[in-house]
């Protein structure tokens, strides 16, 4: 009988979790965005101030795009700053070097992090090291503004990990951390704050702080210094929950403690423990009120000695007990399988106490590992969600959005939501946030918002455009909540009708256009009420081979890239809305006037034993005038490996480097006339000889003189020998029956004396060759037989 209630007990358990796939319409779902040695952002510490934005963006948008809705930015990691601050240095991890302040002095990572988190309708919560000071000693220099160096008597060292730690058993670092923490909270429009599980270090720690309780012993006996550790990070939890709650109660303090609060809670759990290590109580926390939000870090698997499926419903019905929202921490482990992360959320959601989850870490999501990104986007996270409110802070309800229409936006080529700011509610809060819900009839009721799949967007501004949602285009109505800063969703606007847009009409160029420049534009008129455009390009009338297509455009104007000189090409726009897309406008043709794509002919593409005194040569075009070359090392042509980078050649030849032996290079022309620049030719890539072919030959010169090449004909390798009865500079050069350069193979100053060159042909196809000499203002030329 026993046997057979476990096994209905696990197919109930199966079942539920097989049911809660679908999105709830309430819940928490956060990454952590890691700065500490780089982890997740910047990359490098060598990145600009704008690929340190363009990256963070590209993070935030990913997050977006999987319906995530809360940004855990880590800003301090070891008594340092990713933001300004005048109490600790910026970050090494940031510019290179701690204390050394960003190149533009207006460049705040904190602020920018916030501002465009809050515009994708995403909270921020900053995310701190509590006691953390130095992380790996020696691996870097440390500011002299640095606390370590201005308070080293506040420092606890643990050489064997090469850890400093603030001790946390001092009134004073207390009175420090809160106020860097409160620093923070008062000059950043932050949604909530965020510490993790570094208090007491995980080395074993010994009498490092004896000294420290026995001057601050707080009324602790000398035989209970574990319940002193644990008292002093309880102080410093409240201290930071009583000074946020004075300054700004709807600021969230969450922290993610490790995930084993004490050995065999619950019964079977063993492992490393917060309680006796750490010296970090949780339960005391809740107990206090000292915290809003409990992520324990539970990065195990289900089943196993750290079984999550035993430790999550342990945490859930403890944080619940206290009142206070539970949100589980996830890793991303190599050694998970797939189906593991899925599995964890689906029991999240079996769960009621479970508000959510977060994850750790945001590098993970745009890789894709495991496809975890895929089930959240496609499965789990499909539809969006509002953070869950937290009903010990505020329950009171904004008002809803007033004068909600879809409409032109200002002077903007693009039609979207927009409204103007509720009437303060009686508790005097108005909106942070704004929901915006899609129906396909107006008779929208306040109970029709429960289902999360008739949300568009959650947006941080007064205004939204999002983008069509439906299929096939028909009308639709929406309507619109607010959000105060806790989540308390308001009632519903009025109800909107969104129709499809009408078809776009084409501006300019004109109808068979041609000699377009390469920076030309292509425009048309705003077709009301688009909220965005897609363009496509294509290389026939019919569009059977397009080469751009292109969406989401909120502008009225295109400039397109990656077309060729000399071709004609065809476009057509049309106009998307939630409610749909127009049909495509009229088409219309132009014709480039700029050079079309070169041809290179030499080095031949992936060849290798190239001489490395050569000319390279290409094809010239009827419509160029100029051209632009360039030689690298990499296939990037960056900075550090471009070696050549010329422009106004008149010749379809360049000549006059060596280069190094035995080594790969890469080259590629454009060309220039009065309509612009072709797009850039392939790219050869070649390898130079291991040795330099030009031998000096014994014996006495009695005549400038070039002797047939010998073996002639020949395949592949063949010598050619030439003397020189006066020093002087010296080129010797092959062509091929057209008289078009092939090769340079010698060209620098030689001594009169006897030379050789062995001549390698094996990247030329069969044929008559040239092979001319020139020195001290003579020439003679031979030909020369290929035969493969």
């Amino acid at each position: 009988m026993k046997a057979k209630l476990t096994l209905f007990l696990i197919l109930g358990m199966a079942l539920q979790i097989f049911a809660q796939t679908t999105s709830p319409k309430n819940e928490f779902r956060a990454v952590w965005i890691a700065t500490v040695t780089n982890l997740d952002w910047p990359s490098n510490p060598n990145q600009t101030i704008p690929q340190q934005k363009a990256s963070l963006i590209s993070l935030l948008d990913e997050m977006k795009s999987i319906n995530m809705n809360v940004i855990v930015f880590q800003v301090r990691t070891e008594c340092d700053a990713l933001y300004k601050s005048t109490i600790e240095p910026w970050s090494y991890y940031l510019t290179g070097a701690q204390g050394l302040a960003p190149a533009d002095p207006d460049w705040d990572p904190l602020q920018f992090a916030i501002e465009e988190s809050h515009k994708r309708g995403m909270e921020l919560h900053a995310w701190v090291n509590p006691y953390r000071a130095v992380k790996t000693i020696g691996s870097y220099g440390i500011s002299n503004q640095h606390i370590s160096v201005t308070h080293p008597d506040w420092i606890l060292t643990f050489p064997s990990s090469k850890l400093k730690i603030l001790n946390p058993g001092i009134p004073a670092v207390r009175e420090y951390n809160l106020k860097v923490l409160m620093d923070i909270v008062n000059r950043y429009d932050i949604d909530g704050f965020h510490m993790d599980d570094y208090f007491y270090p995980y080395d074993p720690i010994g009498n490092e702080d004896a000294a420290t309780f026995q001057t601050y012993p707080n009324g602790f006996p000398a035989n209970s210094i574990g319940d002193w550790r644990r008292d002093n990070v309880n102080r410093m939890m409240k201290m930071i929950m009583d000074s946020i709650n004075v300054v700004k109660p709807y600021v969230k303090f969450g922290i993610s403690p490790f995930g084993i609060w004490k050995p065999n809670h619950p019964v079977g759990i063993s492992g490393l423990n917060a309680y006796d290590v750490l010296y970090a109580d949780p339960m005391a926390w809740l107990k206090a009120g000292s915290i809003d939000y409990l992520t324990p870090q539970l990065y195990w698997k289900i089943t196993g000695p750290q079984d999550y499926s035993k430790l999550m419903p342990w945490w859930a019905d403890s944080t619940y007990y206290y009142n206070r929202m539970y949100v589980p921490g996830h890793i991303f482990n190599s050694a998970y399988t797939n189906a593991e992360l899925p599995n964890q959320v689906k029991l999240n959601r079996a769960n009621p106490k479970v508000s959510g989850s977060m994850f750790f870490r945001v590098a993970f999501f745009p890789n894709n590992d495991k496809g975890f990104r895929d089930s959240l986007k496609n499965n789990y996270y499909k539809y969006k969600a509002i953070i869950p409110p937290m009903n010990w802070k505020d329950v009171i309800a904004p008002n809803q959005p007033e004068n909600f229409q879809f409409a032109r936006l200002g002077s903007a080529p693009i039609a979207g939501f927009k409204w103007d700011l509720p009437t303060t509610a009686m508790d005097g809060d108005s909106a942070k946030r704004y929901v915006i819900y899609q129906f396909d009839n107006p008779s929208v009721t306040q109970n029709d918002i429960s289902d999360p799949k008739k949300i568009v967007d959650i947006v941080g501004s007064r205004s939204a455009s999002p983008q069509t949602l439906t299929s096939p285009t028909g009308n639709y109505y929406f309507v619109a909540t607010s959000l105060d800063r806790n989540n308390n969703e308001s009632p519903i606007s009025n109800v909107v009708q969104v129709i499809a847009p009408v078809v776009p009409v084409l501006a300019y160029p004109e109808n068979g256009a041609v000699n377009q420049p390469d920076n030309m534009k292509l425009g048309w008129n705003y077709a009301n009420p688009a909220s965005s455009y897609s363009i496509q390009i294509s290389l026939d009338p019919t569009f059977a081979t397009t080469i751009a297509n292109v969406a989401g455009l909120t502008d009225t104007v295109y400039t397109p890239s990656g077309l060729n000189g000399q071709t004609t090409y065809y476009w057509r726009v049309k106009g998307v809305n939630v409610a749909g897309s127009s049909e495509y406008s009229t088409v219309r043709s132009f014709t480039t006037g700029y050079p079309a794509v070169l041809s290179l002919i030499y080095p031949t593409n992936n060849t290798a034993n190239i001489p490395n005194h050569l000319t390279f040569v290409w094809k010239s075009t009827p419509q160029s005038q100029t051209y632009s070359f360039q030689l690298a090392k990499s296939r990037l042509f960056d900075v550090t490996s471009t070696i050549v980078d010329t422009t106004g050649l008149t010749d379809t030849t360049f000549a006059g480097m060596v280069l190094e032996l035995n080594r790969f290079y890469f080259f590629r022309v454009s060309s220039t006339n009065e309509f612009g620049t072709s797009a850039w030719s392939e790219i050869h890539a070649f390898k130079t000889t291991a040795v330099d072919e030009v031998v000096e030959e014994e014996g006495i010169p009695t005549k400038f003189a070039l002797e047939q090449n010998y073996p002639n004909p020949f395949n592949p390798s063949t010598t050619i020998k030439f003397s020189l009865v006066k020093a002087s500079h010296t080129n010797l050069t092959i062509y091929n029956i057209l008289g078009e350069q092939i090769a340079t193979l010698v060209n620098e100053e030689l001594n009169a004396g006897v030379y050789s060159f062995a001549f390698n042909a094996g990247n030329l196809p069969s044929g008559v060759y040239i092979y001319s000499l020139k020195s001290d203002g003579k020439n003679l030329t031979n030909k020369m037989l290929l035969i493969k």
